[in-house]
């Protein structure tokens, strides 16, 4: 019950966590968190962590008992002998196992952890390529529209004016290549979307071509207040190599106990017949208990520094992982805020770019019927204003992607 408890605590952190941040969706019917939540239920490759966590746990309960008693029965002639014993270890051995299985628990812990996170990061990514592409086939359709006003003040020209008539349908024939080159991207657009929406039913695990509610824009989340030390207090990896160092050398001291001395505490219970010419008279036919004690004495000691040995540099090596880990994720760290800085210049400058140009857009459109502007210059800004558009759509998923990466190297559990 603790386990299912821990397991449902997990789902409510990535519920909480996509609420959180996924401004301007909570209208919807589904929503982001909604997703991660799904996702984090039932992705199979998170099942098969929670169940290794599980049967690491279930081995960390049963670690750290005594062995068997053992138990022997001598049958002769005259006499039965019943012999029961039990060994005790040396001092620390018991913990020192329970110990290493409680951390290797621990480890797999946070295996889950980190598999979850890496889930929800997942998730988020795909979600706002699926919105940049949407808002990608939104500005192509609107430039689209803009080309077919244009056609018609074209046709319109070319039925009422005498002069420039060869021109006027030469801007029609041209409109109408525009037209098909817009067209042409439009649908590959769109096919990257259904692609892109049935990958992400495929990451919750279900049906490609279940519908999807989305949002009708972008909007940008807040980015969250970095704190390196609750960084390196939360990481699930840093947790990891440091659940493994303390397994490791609880291994080694669970080797040191296992070259000492083993006791054996027990009981010998003698059923005696009775002879014609006993060695004891005192003791014919009468049973006896005895106690008994052993100890074993541990010659051999290569196996024994062999496993120290081994659990000693296991335990280094685990170290070293650490620092590792510990450097790649101030590398992360320092580069966020940079990369954060560095798309928000951009979407200043898209923004800009595309405000202009479709004002541009609007006076060209009406200079056009005046023969002010031409259709070289229309078509020309058009296809900057879809760059502009495409570009804009691309950073503001960007910007939302470093977010979500901010978040998961927070790795925050509910609060």
């Amino acid at each position: 019950m603790k386990n299912k408890i821990l397991y449902f605590l997990c789902i409510g952190l990535f519920a909480c966590y996509g609420s959180a941040h996924a401004t301007g969706i909570d209208n919807k019917e589904d929503s982001l968190a909604v997703y991660i939540a799904e996702a984090i239920r039932n992705n199979p490759g998170l099942k098969s962590e929670y169940q290794a966590y599980q049967a690491q746990m279930a081995n960390a309960q049963g670690a750290g008992v005594l062995s068997d008693p053992q138990l022997s029965v001598g049958l002769g002639k005259q006499r039965t002998t019943i012999t029961i014993m039990q060994m005790f270890p040396w001092f620390g051995t018991l913990k020192a196992g329970r110990e290493q299985m409680e951390y290797k628990a621990q480890e797999s812990y946070q295996k889950f952890r980190e598999k979850s996170l890496s889930l929800a990061f997942d998730v988020e990514k795909q979600w706002y390529s699926i919105l940049a592409t949407q808002e990608k086939v939104k500005a192509v359709k609107q430039k689209r529209a803009l080309l077919n006003d244009i056609k018609k003040v074209a046709i319109y020209l070319y039925k009422n004016y005498t002069s420039g008539r060869n021109t006027k349908m030469s801007d029609q024939l041209r409109l109408d290549a525009e037209e098909e080159r817009l067209k042409e991207q439009t649908e590959s657009l769109e096919t990257q979307l259904t692609l892109q929406k049935q990958q992400f039913n495929i990451t919750l695990h279900r049906q490609p071509d279940v519908a999807l509610s989305l949002p009708d824009s972008i909007p940008l989340r807040q980015m969250p207040t970095f704190n390196w030390t609750e960084i390196e207090r939360n990481n699930p990896k840093l947790a990891q190599y440091s659940a493994i160092q303390k397994a490791f050398k609880s291994q080694e001291e669970q080797a040191r106990a296992k070259g000492m001395p083993m006791i054996g505490v027990g009981l010998q219970y003698m059923l005696n017949g009775k002879v014609d010419m006993p060695m004891e008279p005192n003791m014919n036919g009468k049973d006896m208990v005895m106690a008994m004690l052993s100890v074993t004495i541990p010659v051999y000691r290569k196996k024994i520094t062999s496993a120290i040995r081994s659990a000693q540099l296991m335990e280094r090596s685990a170290a070293y992982n650490y620092q590792s880990q510990l450097d790649a994720l101030q590398s992360t760290y320092l580069s966020i805020e940079q990369r954060a800085d560095d798309i928000k210049r951009k979407l200043k400058l898209y923004e800009s770019e595309v405000s202009l140009l479709n004002r541009t857009l609007e006076l060209m459109q009406k200079e056009y019927a005046t023969g002010a502007a031409s259709l070289t210059d229309i078509l020309q800004t058009t296809r900057e204003s879809i760059d502009y558009d495409l570009l804009k759509a691309e950073a503001n998923a960007q910007y939302n992607t470093i977010t979500a990466e901010a978040i998961q190297l927070l790795a925050r559990d509910v609060k």
